[in-house]
């Protein structure tokens, strides 16, 4: 790298006979001690091209200052820096363990920052009017997902890169292309009503919480092997009576779609089972408008007053899920995931071919829920539906001809 002369290199040399404060009989020059004692002479500070046309003079002290600032504040004084030894040919110092790139922002890969560094290094980006670094989370907060524009399913892949994947859900089912398989057995569910703890608004769905901290409810056969234990229950559905479903049957979309989801003890606990193919099964049942409503719903509707803004939570006890599911146990079954981030890919998906009826007056109750805090405006919470995903050569199986 080439030498630029540094400014004090620059100084006009002593009147004649007078001794220079730097070095006898010289000017611009620092003396230098070697540790064999020899002198010799060197730059005080050789400034060094930085990104954006700014030179820095590069020593310990300058370079601490910019790790301390975390942008780019223009030239910094030089500072004595130590001589290489007589044999070594005169060169730089070793750099720093940062790249001082821009200020420092590229030594993240390098030099890792003390807890709430980062965030001081784009303020005082943003104060020196400099640029900041842009990231997903620029755009849609980081965990902030919902179903609007700016936060809904077309963006989740932004900070969730497997919504994304090849095992999504949910899908369009074609009958064309369902495979109806002899081998699939019937399921069965046994639920313990004294299992059921909440009932909970979170903001993007109802749901009912059990306790699943043993075999007490428990989903069996069907495609699964072995009992999976009953977590929660939630829903999904549209403003409107044509749409709000998150599969879709030949076409048609129904008003609201409830999952009951279970996970498989033998990886551990939940967050283990949320990592193996294996590891959950999800009931999904249809809800439709009609004129004979299952009565069964209405201990999950008359809960709403309780929880009609988001972060309400109460007690939900003594319910049996089961009493919710449609006379017909036919069923599809497809391998996907859950259709809310981080959209894992561990789901055995077992959907109803039956659907269950509403009145109008328990899905006006069900969209009288908002997604805004107690002391916020009204926001209803409609349309919490992820749209069909591709299938991707995925078989879907009936065990119905």
């Amino acid at each position: 790298m080439a030498r630029h002369p540094s400014p004090t290199a620059r100084r006009r040399l002593p009147p004649s006979g007078r001794r220079s404060p730097l070095r006898p009989g010289g000017a611009g020059r620092a003396v230098h001690r070697s540790p064999r004692g020899e002198d010799s002479q060197r730059p005080a500070a050789s400034p060094l091209p930085c990104e954006g046309g700014t030179n820095i003079a590069f020593t310990p002290t300058a370079a601490a200052g910019l790790w301390d600032e975390g942008h780019s504040a223009g030239p910094h004084r030089a500072a004595p820096a130590r001589s290489p030894q007589p044999s070594a040919p005169l060169s730089p110092p070793p750099p720093p363990p940062a790249r001082l790139r821009g200020g420092g922002h590229e030594a993240a890969a390098v030099y890792k920052k003390p807890p709430g560094r980062e965030r001081r290094d784009h303020r005082a980006a943003s104060a020196a009017g400099g640029p900041r670094q842009t990231t997903g989370s620029d755009t849609m907060a980081q965990s902030v997902w919902g179903y609007d524009s700016d936060n809904g399913p077309e963006r989740w892949h932004e900070n969730y890169p497997m919504a994304k994947g090849d095992k999504q859900s949910p899908i369009e089912i074609n009958s064309k292309d369902v495979r109806h398989d002899s081998s699939l057995a019937p399921w069965h569910a046994s639920y313990d009503p004294g299992a059921a703890k909440t009932i909970l608004n979170n903001g993007r769905t109802c749901r009912v919480v059990f306790d699943d901290s043993f075999d007490r409810s428990v989903l069996r056969g069907g495609p699964l092997t072995g009992a999976y234990r009953l977590r929660q229950l939630h829903l999904h559905w549209g403003s409107s009576d044509d749409h709000g479903s998150e599969h879709v049957i030949d076409g048609v979309k129904y008003a609201a779609e409830l999952h009951m989801v279970h996970w498989n003890p033998k990886h551990g606990n939940f967050a283990g089972a949320l990592k193996q193919p294996d590891g959950v099964a999800v009931v999904g049942i249809f809800l439709k408008v009609g004129k004979t409503p299952k009565p069964e719903m209405k201990r999950i509707l008359e809960e709403i007053d309780n929880i009609k803004t988001k972060g309400k939570e109460a007690p939900f006890q003594h319910f049996d899920p089961s009493i919710l599911f449609p006379k017909s146990r036919d069923y599809w079954t497809y391998h996907g995931s859950f259709t809310t981030p981080p959209c894992e890919e561990c789901i055995t998906w077992i959907l109803l071919r039956e659907p269950i009826e509403v009145s109008p007056d328990q899905m006006a109750k069900l969209r009288s829920l908002s997604k805004s805090g107690e002391n916020e405006a009204m926001n209803p919470l409609v349309d919490n539906w992820r749209p069909p995903q591709p299938v991707k050569g995925r078989v879907v199986r009936a065990s119905f001809k």
